[in-house]
């Protein structure tokens, strides 16, 4: 059974809507009123959540290490690319948060050092997310937990051994909401690396938990892949999200514009209907259809009274309010009671 966790004034779990989160990470660029845009049209589109992402270059790389991404916008360490977008500070933050809390979503943001997490903690953050690449960072792990609010954690990269390890790690130091994101940490992501599919060995593999899926592959209009994996089974999205998907950088191109989130949006509610519930029965829309769309035992021919009814005289026709077809077996070779005229339902008072 799994229980439902609170983010804000939403509820995460089987039998309510799923989680929209908005993936701002640091697609503003440095701008405020950009950041501050992103927020307001993330709230129309619909979304849950907007997420951005707190680091600082100098706590996050080493100044060496090579990008593991294209991006032909882009050029230079993963140090030289992370401190171009580490402009916002504290004061930054909390005006965005403010701003969420004005607008009326919810404010997230991916805390990557301890100095991070404390900051959002104390800020009021409801709820933490880990990347996909700090599931195994033992120590950010435990400041989140420690701080007892909700963890989603992105599983991308890693082993179901891992991922087993890390819940296991977050439940023993405070962590017991706790909600696994499947993600592919490729970017983009390949829609046949997409593998939808592992959202449903998650849910084998942590019956107790939420599972959602954090998305990476570059979206088509109808935006598919998400909804695919809501079809799936996922209880959250995350979606990486941007005020215009032609602006330069790695990030923009494979991430929702304001159209595409709202579109987005609409097919998990359409879906979340469409998917009902898995009872096997006659539905009260089918009932008309049932009534009248299945056929009865009809006459073929005239059948004088006393004659032996055989198969070559009964034809199956609409509506289904006679004598069920399935019955024909036991109406051959009784009798007629009744002269029975052609292209008339037969009724059981009719035959002896």
């Amino acid at each position: 059974m799994i229980k439902p966790v609170q983010v804000g004034d939403r509820l995460i779990g089987p039998g309510h809507p799923t989680y929209v989160i908005a993936e701002a990470g640091v697609n503003h660029k440095g701008s405020l009123s950009a950041a501050r845009r992103m927020i307001d049209e993330a709230k129309r589109a619909g979304a849950d959540a907007i997420k951005f992402q707190t680091y600082k270059a100098d706590k996050l790389v080493t100044r060496t290490a090579p990008r593991y991404w294209d991006d032909p916008e882009a050029s230079g360490t993963q140090f030289a690319i992370f401190k171009r977008s580490d402009c916002f500070g504290e004061a930054e933050y909390k005006t965005l948060y403010d701003h969420a809390q004005a607008v009326g979503i919810t404010w997230l943001s991916t805390a990557f050092d301890l100095d991070a997490v404390k900051f959002l903690d104390e800020m009021g953050m409801p709820a933490f997310k880990v990347a996909s690449a700090d599931l195994t960072n033992y120590p950010l792990l435990m400041a989140v937990a420690q701080t007892g609010k909700p963890v989603l954690l992105s599983t991308g990269a890693s082993t179901l051994v891992e991922v087993h390890a890390s819940v296991d790690f977050l439940r023993r130091h405070g962590g017991r909401e706790l909600v696994l994101l499947y993600c592919v940490l490729s970017y983009p992501t390949a829609d046949e690396d997409a593998n939808l599919l592992r959202i449903r060995t998650l849910q084998q593999d942590f019956p107790g938990i939420s599972i959602g899926f954090s998305d990476h592959t570059v979206p088509d209009d109808c935006v598919i892949v998400p909804a695919a994996a809501v079809a799936v089974g996922a209880q959250v999205i995350e979606k990486h999200f941007t005020l215009d998907r032609s602006l330069p950088g790695d990030d923009h191109y494979l991430s929702v514009d304001p159209v595409q989130l709202a579109t987005m949006v609409r097919n998990f509610r359409v879906i979340e209907k469409a998917l009902g519930n898995p009872d096997f029965g006659v539905q009260t829309s089918e009932e008309q259809a049932r009534m009248y769309a299945r056929r009865s035992i009809v006459s073929a021919v005239f059948i004088p009274m006393g004659t032996t009814i055989t198969a070559d005289m009964l034809i199956m026709k609409r509506p289904g309010t006679g004598i069920a077809p399935s019955e024909v077996p036991h109406l051959v070779g009784r009798t007629a009671t009744v002269d029975i005229q052609p292209d008339t339902m037969i009724s059981w008072d009719m035959v002896s």
